[in-house]
């Protein structure tokens, strides 16, 4: 049957792609299944571990695949689980993370003496000299010696269009002169500065080749601070580890909901599709289930997830034997605190598991 996997996954978030890329890593043949990118893209996927237990089985295993599989990806992520981390926000605060993208691991304020905060003439979403204000105090108030400057460049605009980030992460992308223009926009600002903070603009698409290839013209390391959503960095990190995915064999489908769950005889036969015309069934040896808040709507609002990771009815049953839960579903994850750090987790040990590798998760 040509829809048939070994796995079906729901949901693109955190969760779900790591799932996928754990269990097609074994040799499963998988199929990811959402209606878009996961709530992650809101932000950079920034990972915090210190509200969880270091102690938790597969926790480094699980954080070191997901470092792994960002490297592969061409969107590195850095840390681990027991560093600590001070990242900047566009609200010129810090947030303490254990795992950020590469290009906001720079940003703590013991990596850089002087850093010059640089907004782009019309953009409104990021303003210079609030960031760089803020991120004064709040640097100073943890005993940090940084000093912050705001800085403004002009970027070419084309025609008919409106400054914003989506559109200037589309030319960095896409526009060589584009790139030339940031390049020499910066490189005077550089010459005086150990670190640029910008808005999230270097791409959608492009890996970390480009984003260091940057750094090195200009000869200063640059922090990008993702603003109003959709954040740039989020849709780069999603984009890139869907690629990912789909060359290692992961055949996705994209902005199609799951209508129903077939379950019969206490299995999960397959899947329905909300496809046009009618509805697309895909069937699978096993599926999990990433779907967050809207699993209610497949599974009813009374149901739980025990400690293997496989939802059960209100009575405690299992709904179906080879069903499977992981992220934000799981009711430990309804805290936004540790929210990407459960999602690695869960989604890993869940994925493995489904694999056969072994990996077990333990609920606090």
């Amino acid at each position: 049957m040509r829809n048939h996997f070994d796995l079906i996954v729901a949901g693109a978030g955190i969760a779900g792609i790591t799932s996928a890329a754990a269990a097609a890593g074994r040799g499963l043949k998988v199929a990811l299944v959402s209606t878009g990118p996961g709530s992650f893209v809101l932000g950079a996927g920034c990972v915090e571990v210190q509200s969880m237990e270091l102690g938790m089985p597969s926790l480094d295993e699980s954080m070191s695949f997901f470092r792994s599989l960002t490297d592969i990806a061409g969107c590195p992520f850095r840390g681990g689980p027991t560093e600590i981390r001070f990242i900047p926000t566009i609200l010129g605060s810090f947030q303490t993370v254990s795992l950020a993208p590469s290009t906001m691991w720079s940003g703590d304020p013991e990596a850089a003496a002087q850093v010059a905060v640089v907004g782009i003439k019309g953009l409104s979403s990021f303003d210079c000299n609030f960031v760089a204000e803020r991120l004064a105090y709040h640097a100073a108030a943890m005993g940090r010696g940084s000093t912050y400057i705001a800085r403004e460049i002009e970027l070419p605009l084309e025609e008919g269009t409106v400054a914003g980030t989506l559109q200037f992460g589309n030319r960095f992308d896409r526009d060589l002169h584009f790139r030339q223009a940031l390049r020499d926009a910066l490189k005077p600002i550089a010459a005086k500065a150990s670190l640029i903070i910008l808005p999230g603009i270097l791409g959608l698409h492009s890996g970390v080749e480009q984003i260091e290839t940057l750094e090195k013209e200009i000869g200063c390391k640059l922090c990008e601070l993702p603003t109003l959503p959709p954040s740039i960095p989020g849709m780069r990190l999603f984009n890139r580890l869907e690629a990912h995915l789909r060359r290692i064999g992961v055949e996705v489908f994209t902005g199609f909901p799951i209508q129903k769950l077939q379950i019969e005889n206490g299995r999960c036969r397959s899947v329905l599709l909300d496809t046009p015309a009618r509805p697309l069934e895909l069937s699978a040896d096993a599926v999990i289930l990433a779907t967050g808040p809207f699993s209610s709507r497949l599974l009813g609002s009374h149901f739980g997830v025990n400690s293997d990771l496989r939802p059960v009815d209100a009575a405690g049953a299992l709904i179906a034997n080879n069903l499977y839960a992981a992220g934000a579903i799981l009711r430990s994850t309804s805290s936004a605190r540790g929210g990407n750090a459960m999602a690695i987790l869960t989604g890993y040990a869940v994925g493995m598991l489904v694999a056969g590798a072994g990996v077990q998760y333990a609920q606090g």
